[in-house]
This record gives structure tokens, C-alpha cells and sequence, in this order.
């Protein structure tokens, strides 16, 4: 029997400060998750390139059912100890990339947090790598040479950094977290060091996934924009968007730096998932105006947002090679676990997510 947890409702989250908005849904939220998809295996049909380091989803071809990744073989779920001498894909992120209601809670919550893991959008993603990605020696910019292209990457493994929160326990990780000392991106660099520069040239971090920032955003936005309408709100974004460029350009550079210049990094974009919460059950279309102003820039009551979140984080990317996946847009009715939970996509949204990642592959 599912234990029942019990978590903090958004006010709450709310009112804890910045970062804090990602309040994990309730279980009765949580157990609507879609369940694990089902046992095909995964692979990308042919489609056209999208444009240097910008992936358009409504582009985005078709991928087959992945597998359910809980089980035996599944990818890290957390305890990052990869076989020597196997490539590797490294990701780091919040909540999202590390699964959160992707399916139905589990007996307890290490339990649970695993699953979510081992069957969120990155694990999907890192489904298709084996076969679309090409980790050949010596073959330049993944993509890059025709007469290695279509190689496969035969035995990559999955160090997924990510962390999910705790239910009852408000605050997420965010890009000051992820810079923290000992955290992520040490994590991904030590990785990035004993692989792309020793002398084996079949165990580099192939692929690097970064998805974080949410939270770094989220609290302040509903808090001075979503909430009430406040003469601060514009400002407040202004100044939230600044300190959050600041870290993401560090991350970001900190990565490219230490990966080389032939390494593979995605970043993304993100979705508005406001009108399909609790937020936007009484006025969604205002909310998803509101919403996605605030990541797009556009009318924010009677002030104008000349440039959104999103925007600030493909300006980012670009100084440093990165290919950003568009999501904004890519989910709607039915992508989201719903309720007081305004932020996790449910299965069906991570099967979109890594849908839209594995299409930003170099064909």
C-alpha cells in the first residue's frame, strides 16, 4: 500500500522565499501521474537539422516508446559510480530533469525518488543515445563528419546529477545551488577532468544535459506578478533575471570549459505550466498570458517585459556553444500532475520532454 504523504500547499511555498514556489504536489496530484511507458525500444526518425544551437519542437520528429527504466540495467539512479572505459552522459538540473512525477509515488519516498529517476525525460532521452548519438574517436563535432556519422554510442552511461525535493519541504535547487561547494557542477567537472583529458578517447563525457533555473524564477514571478498585480513586478523580474544570468553564465562556461569544444551540452527553455494548476482554475487565460510574459517577454499588466526568462538563457547558451531545446509551448493539457503542484510535468510531459531533446541531436 502507497504511503500517504502530506506536502506544503503553494501559499505556503510561496511565502518561503525564492526558489521556493516548486511545492511538491500532493499525493492525491502524484497518483494521477501517467504511468511508465511502455517496453518498445526507443530510436528518432529521420528529420530535418534545426538551426545551430536552437532546437525547434514543432520540428520535432516522432519517438518511439521508450522503456521502463526502473529495473535491471536501468541508468544511475543516484549513485553516480560509472564503469570505467564506458562513455557518459552527465546530467544536472532541479527537480524536473531528475524525474519528479513521472509515475505514481512508490512505498516510501528513496523509493519513489529512484523511480522518478529512473523513468523522468532525461532517462527517456538517454534511451536513444545508444543509437543516434556518435561517440566514435576521432570523429570531430558530434555530427560534424559524414564518415562517422550513424555510429552509435554503444554502452554510454547515465550520471544523472539532478535531485528532486523533499514532499513537506519547501525549496528546490537552484543555480546557486548547483554552483554550491561539492554540488553539481564540481560533481560534473571532476567527471569532464578524468575523462575528456586522459588518454582514452572511449570514456569522455559524451553528453552533458543542463536544466536548472526554475527555480531560481518561479517564487518571485507568481509572488509580485501572478498573485496580485504589484507596480514592483516587472522590476522584481528584472532583478531576478540578472542574478540568474549571472550564475547560469558561470555554469555554463564552468561546463564548456572543462568538456572542450566538441562535447555536446543542451540546455532548455521552459514550458508555462500555470493555466494547469491551481493557479489558473479561475482565470487561466489570464494566467497564461501572465505566464508566458514572464518567460517570453510581452504586456504584464501595464508594464511591458521587453525580454523574458527564456530569452535570457538562449543569450546565455549561445556565448558558450550550447544547444537550447525549446519547450515553451510544448505542453499542455494532460502534460501536467495538475492541482497544487504548478510545476512537474506527469509522464505524458516527460515523454514530450525527451521527445524534444532527442530531436536537438546532430543528425
Amino acid at each position: 500500500m502507497k504511503r500517504s504523504w502530506t506536502c506544503l500547499t503553494l501559499i505556503t511555498a510561496l511565502l518561503a522565499g525564492p526558489g521556493a514556489a516548486t511545492a511538491l504536489a500532493g499525493p492525491a496530484n502524484a497518483a494521477s501521474a501517467a504511468t511508465a511507458v511502455g517496453a518498445a525500444p526507443a530510436d528518432l526518425a529521420p528529420g530535418h537539422a534545426p538551426a545551430p544551437g536552437l532546437l525547434d519542437v514543432t520540428d520535432a520528429p516522432d519517438v518511439a516508446d521508450v522503456p521502463d527504466l526502473a529495473g535491471e540495467g536501468a541508468p544511475d539512479g543516484g549513485r553516480h559510480h560509472p564503469r570505467p572505459g564506458r562513455p557518459l552522459h552527465v546530467a544536472i538540473g532541479d527537480s524536473v530533469p531528475a524525474g519528479q512525477q513521472s509515475v505514481p509515488p512508490a512505498v516510501d519516498f528513496p523509493t519513489t525518488a529512484a523511480l522518478w529517476k529512473a523513468n523522468g525525460f532525461v532517462a527517456r532521452f538517454h534511451a536513444v543515445l545508444p543509437r543516434r548519438l556518435d561517440c566514435t574517436p576521432g570523429r570531430g563535432r558530434h555530427g560534424a563528419d559524414p564518415d562517422h556519422r550513424g555510429r552509435g554510442c554503444r554502452g554510454i552511461e547515465l550520471v544523472n546529477l539532478s535531485r528532486t525535493g523533499i514532499p513537506g519541504v519547501a525549496g528546490g535547487v537552484t543555480t546557486g545551488t548547483v554552483l554550491g561547494a561539492g554540488d553539481q557542477l564540481d560533481q560534473a567537472v571532476a567527471l569532464l577532468d578524468a575523462r575528456n583529458h586522459d588518454r582514452s578517447r572511449r570514456n569522455d563525457v559524451e553528453v552533458v544535459t543542463v536544466s536548472v533555473g526554475g527555480n531560481d524564477v518561479y517564487g518571485p514571478a507568481v509572488a509580485a506578478c501572478v498573485l496580485v498585480s504589484t507596480p514592483a513586478c516587472v522590476p522584481t523580474l528584472e532583478t531576478t533575471f540578472a542574478g540568474f544570468v549571472t550564475r547560469y553564465d558561470e555554469v555554463l562556461r564552468t561546463l564548456r570549459e572543462h568538456a572542450g569544444p566538441t562535447t555536446l551540452i543542451l540546455g532548455m527553455t521552459y514550458y508555462n505550466p500555470l493555466p494547469f494548476c491551481d493557479l489558473g482554475a479561475t482565470d487561466p487565460a489570464r494566467v497564461r498570458l501572465l505566464g508566458d510574459a514572464i518567460l517570453e517577454g510581452g504586456e504584464l499588466g501595464s508594464a511591458v517585459l521587453p525580454a523574458g526568462f527564456n530569452d535570457r538563457i538562449r543569450e546565455v547558451a549561445a556565448r558558450y556553444d550550447v544547444t537550447v531545446v525549446e519547450t515553451f509551448g510544448l505542453l499542455g493539457t494532460g502534460d501536467f500532475v495538475g492541482g497544487t503542484d504548478c510545476v512537474h510535468p506527469d509522464g505524458e510531459g516527460h515523454e514530450r520532454l525527451a521527445r524534444a531533446f532527442a530531436a536537438a541531436l546532430p543528425h
